[in-house]
């Protein structure tokens, strides 16, 4: 398995990250094995 980062931008809507959007992307990554790590 390659690592895998997502990289989400700015705080919400109309500033880059759309919610909608990060959550499928988290859902379709973990659907698929990929491990995911949240750092802040």
């Amino acid at each position: 398995m390659k690592p895998t980062a997502v990289i989400l931008s700015g705080c919400g809507v109309f500033d880059d990250s759309e919610i909608h959007e990060s959550v499928l992307t988290m859902l379709s990554l973990s659907e698929n094995d990929v491990e995911i790590f949240f750092c802040t």
